[in-house]
């Protein structure tokens, strides 16, 4: 059977990622004519309209959205078999692709990664830090090998491994005017004022993990104020703004050095989150990927 060749399938991928022919050939250093004459190739070679053109827009069919969704798939694909063929001799001849989570990357990472670079001499490792739904989308279009983060996670289409179980602290002014005394065993989250509650804006897997040991029955008590990092959460509670739920790792990392905030460990049937791994499922590199994972202190 002849096919169509690869590039095409790249011109048809790089249009819909920018839904712009100048844009499109620019991100993959081509001409504007050829990215344009290559898919008009490819529409010929299989006989229909994959992309709606006019002066002013680009637009995709509905066949040419799905075509250049699983020419994306096979793009990855390919890109595999050519990165297996490389490393075939060598595993660590390829870069290490690792991404982790932001409330996880700043308190492990260093220790991590400098374990990784001296347990396995001469690799190339790469490190991001994202949330864990973009870092998921990474893995699955071959930017990432492996992604750090908080389980359980819907992961869909990738593999998990959970490393190791953490608990949660209570966070609080240390002449707190919001809470006295509390019993780490009787805490009420639902008798604490209205937005009082401190955590993370909508994204970050803690402020679920968080809210499933509070079983809030009024989340009138969650402060309405976003944060994206502890150090926000923590920066509010030493100005006695709110308490916060804080994990073992950024304690042990210092986050409250020389604060006035003390702590409650909380009870680890209720508040926990599991830490470990998501890669794709089928990843040729898992050998080297799994001896990475139990490198991850704790």
């Amino acid at each position: 059977m002849h096919l169509p060749p690869l590039r095409q399938l790249q011109y048809l991928i790089a249009l819909q990622e920018h839904l712009h022919f100048g844009h499109a050939a620019k991100h993959l250093h081509v001409t504007q004519s050829t990215l344009s004459t290559g898919i008009r190739e490819l529409e010929k070679f299989l006989g229909v309209t994959l992309v709606e053109r006019t002066n002013k827009s680009v637009s995709f069919t509905s066949l040419g959205e799905k075509i250049a969704d699983r020419g994306r798939y096979v793009i990855m694909q390919t890109e595999d078999l050519v990165d297996e063929a490389r490393a075939y001799s060598d595993p660590l001849a390829l870069p290490v692709k690792l991404g982790a989570i932001p409330t996880i990357a700043p308190y492990v990472m260093g220790d991590y990664a400098s374990k990784i670079r001296d347990g396995f001499k001469g690799i190339q490792l790469y490190i991001r830090e994202n949330t864990t739904a973009n870092l998921i989308a990474e893995l699955l279009d071959n930017k990432l090998d492996i992604a750090l983060l908080a389980l359980p996670y819907d992961a869909g289409l990738v593999e998990t491994r959970v490393v190791y179980r953490e608990g949660f602290h209570l966070a609080f002014h240390r002449d707190s005017s919001i809470i006295s005394s509390p019993d780490s065993k009787k805490f009420d989250f639902d008798m604490l004022p209205d937005e009082s509650l401190l955590l993370l804006d909508d994204g970050h897997c803690l402020r679920d993990h968080a809210l499933a040991g509070c079983r809030l029955k009024n989340h009138k008590k969650i402060h309405t104020f976003g944060s994206n990092s502890l150090q926000m959460l923590v920066q509010m509670v030493e100005n006695d703004l709110g308490i916060t739920l804080l994990p073992d790792m950024a304690l042990k990392a210092g986050i409250l050095a020389g604060s006035n905030i003390v702590t409650l460990k909380l009870p680890t049937n209720r508040f926990y989150r599991d830490v470990g791994f998501a890669w794709r499922k089928g990843n040729y590199r898992d050998p080297l990927l799994q001896e990475i994972m139990e490198t991850l202190p704790h």
